[in-house]
């Protein structure tokens, strides 16, 4: 939507995860890299393969060269009447790749080899302890050979790089059981690790039903095996201090059975779930530092208690003699279950306080996601639709080879308009109609010209796009309640479709001048006449809003997106009307925010530029930092888009953007610098 017309809406959901990693390579160089934002030099066309920069600054030259390697290609653009030369931004340097470098011939070779040692080791003998697991093992790592051997030959194709992935995946907690009888296996986990992180997976985000039954078995399993840590605390402190020969033996005998019938189970159930949660959402399993450190904790308790099985086999066998006494072997082994139950909590806490950020490959990806979100996109206007009074539909579909990204209802663009102006529209047609983007456009009469050039486009007219991004998701929540106001209704109709599918409990009241000019009015009376309300203002007195929200289910998320009247009311009413329930906002243009006291300057240190700027009161920080790193993407710079995102890594911001909801403006781990400053004398960036 257009923030000059009543259209430029943006999302204020959690700016984690604002673009999709379906991404092309950027088509265009920011023009703050550049002196002359012109798009014909004396320069141009340069050497096939290479970027002339001579129209850069020297940090931008810099930047460039640390970050990137250029390819120029001629791209046209309005028809054939205007042409650029746009550069097609590769990332070729190792400081922006996720995961480390890996060979993963040489790697899958050495697997094979350590597993053919690993079967010999396992073979059973006479008298060896857990035959049966033993001959898993021994089968188990067999197989192992076989598939890394075949796969090193068959790489790099696809099909062998999926087939290691599922593998290793699944060999994991599969050789945690065959650590039992020996060590050995332990140091296999850790390669089978190493490899998953060397081969870089791409993994399917849950969908949003697969996400609860995932996370619901793994919060489940994981309470279980926390019970069992602090039960097996018990029975081994039993056996140290009991007095007696049969309240000893059986506490050892039961530590026995619990380990061997439920522990076991319970630990590759939980690894298994929590590598599905992981991968299967946007924290990933190396990207944040508290998953990373679940992730570690739960493979060191594994690897642990193939130590602890055999010492509690041998206290089973020491005090079947009524003479026999733990000593200090007992007391090992309830300090080593104890350490097991420290880890466990920390495990706990971790998941719920979530602390120290992204890890360095977290911090990469995302700085190549950034680099990766202004690329400007070709797309043709196919199809023009007038909807309502003054306002038109346009289908957006790539041109020449260029695909669109993927989307999720809530998302929105920026159009670069002919004229060289930028909008922000919301996507109002199907996430899953391929390379098909709809938007709707409202003429308002003396605004910023935006709207109003959209109007007089015609079909076959080629735009560039950037993004999509999305800071106004669709969240989990038991029911929906949604407030929106003349052409704020355009985010809710992906949503709205989205939910007719789930049976979830939803509800629309929307708000316009009147019947002719609300957009997408008559579709949606008829699709969904049970869920909808139409409160045209020349026939309807104005809603009761705070008997809506006080009516709203429990637990209801309540999205709202209109003028800045209709959400100021909402925002007011919402702690007392509707406590239970969470609001998410979306804002047709940046209101007035005004700041406790005056601007003060301050100190922000860039730890990735490894340099501090001085941000003087009567500048921005986005302006400060961008002279360091003029490849930090920007576009409204009014606090609404959300595409200035970046992390905090110490100092407190004062948030002034309208991206983060309400309940989120105590966040200390983002800043959108375009309009937020800091509170105090200094703040640490990762940029």
């Amino acid at each position: 939507m257009d923030p000059a017309t009543t259209g430029g809406v943006v999302p204020t959901a959690h700016p984690t995860a604002t673009t999709p990693s379906t991404h092309r390579p950027a088509r265009v160089v920011n023009p703050a890299m550049c002196r002359s934002n012109s798009p014909m030099r004396s320069t141009y066309p340069p050497t096939p393969g290479r970027a002339s920069m001579e129209s850069c600054t020297r940090p931008a030259r810099n930047y460039i060269h640390r970050r990137l390697v250029l390819d120029i290609a001629p791209t046209w653009r309005d028809g054939g009447r205007r042409h650029a030369w746009h550069m097609t931004a590769r990332l070729r340097t190792s400081s922006l790749t996720v995961a480390p470098h890996a060979r993963p011939r040489t790697w899958q070779i050495g697997f094979a080899v350590f597993s053919a040692a690993t079967a010999l080791v396992l073979f059973p003998g006479e008298g060896a302890v857990l035959p049966a697991i033993r001959m898993m093992g021994v089968a188990g790592y067999a197989m192992a050979v076989a598939v890394s051997v075949g796969c090193a030959i068959a790489l790099p194709r696809a099909g062998a790089r999926r087939l290691l992935v599922v593998f290793h995946l699944a060999f994991v907690p599969m050789q945690f059981l065959f650590a039992f009888p020996n060590p050995l296996p332990n140091l296999g986990m850790l390669l089978s690790v190493l490899i998953l992180v060397g081969l870089r997976p791409r993994f399917p985000q849950l969908s949003p039903v697969a996400r609860k039954v995932w996370l619901t078995l793994h919060v489940g399993i994981s309470v279980g095996w926390l019970g069992l840590s602090l039960g097996m605390v018990t029975l081994a402190l039993t056996g140290l201090l009991a007095e007696t020969h049969a309240l000893r033996h059986g506490a050892y005998e039961i530590f026995h059975i619990f380990d061997l019938t439920i522990v076991i189970p319970s630990v590759v159930l939980t690894i298994i779930t929590g590598l599905v949660v992981a991968l299967g959402t946007p924290w990933g399993l190396v990207k944040h530092w508290w998953v990373l450190v679940k992730f570690v904790i739960s493979l060191s308790i594994p690897a642990a208690a193939a130590v602890e099985s055999r010492w509690v086999t041998e206290l089973v066998a020491r005090t079947a003699d009524p003479a026999g006494k733990p000593g200090t072997l007992g007391v090992a082994l309830a300090i080593v279950v104890g350490g097991f139950a420290v880890l466990l909590w920390t495990a706990t806490v971790l998941s719920v306080v979530k602390p120290w950020g992204r890890t360095r490959w977290g911090r990469r990806e995302l700085a190549a996601r950034r680099l990766a979100s202004q690329p400007e996109i070709g797309v043709t206007i196919t199809d023009r639709q007038p909807i309502a009074e003054d306002t038109i539909t346009l289908l957006l579909k790539p041109a020449a080879e260029d695909r669109l990204p993927a989307w999720e209802p809530g998302a929105h663009i920026d159009v670069v308009l002919p004229s060289g102006r930028v909008r922000q529209y919301s996507l109002s047609g199907d996430p899953a109609e391929p390379d098909t983007y709809r938007i709707a456009v409202l003429r308002k009469p003396g605004g910023g010209g935006g709207s109003a050039e959209l109007h007089e486009l015609s079909v076959g007219t080629q735009l560039a796009i950037r993004g999509p991004r999305n800071n106004f998701r669709l969240t989990d929540a038991p029911a929906y309640l949604f407030l929106a106001g003349g052409i704020g209704i355009t985010p809710f109709l992906p949503m709205i479709n989205r939910l007719a599918t789930t049976g979830i409990p939803w509800r629309l009241i929307y708000r316009g001048r009147s019947h002719g000019r609300m957009a997408f009015a008559d579709m949606l009376i008829t699709t969904y006449p049970d869920h909808v309300r139409l409160l045209p203002a020349d026939t309807q007195p104005r809603p009761d809003l705070a008997a809506l929200l006080r009516t709203a289910p429990p637990g209801a998320a309540v999205y709202c997106c209109g003028p800045e009247g209709l959400i100021d009311a909402i925002a007011a009413a919402m702690p007392s009307e509707c406590p239970h329930g969470t609001l998410h906002i979306e804002r047709f243009a940046a209101s007035t925010r005004t700041a406790s006291q005056p601007d003060q300057p301050f100190d922000a240190e860039l730890r990735r530029s490894k340099v501090t700027v001085r941000v003087s009161a009567d500048r921005t920080l986005l302006t400060a930092v961008q002279e360091v790193n003029p490849a930090l993407p920007s576009s409204c710079t009014d606090g609404l888009c959300g595409s200035c995102v970046t992390p905090v890594l110490a100092g407190i911001p004062d948030h002034r953007d309208h991206v983060l909801q309400p309940h989120e403006r105590d966040r200390t781990d983002v800043i959108y610098p375009c309009v937020s400053r800091a509170r105090g004398q200094r703040i640490v960036l990762d940029a």
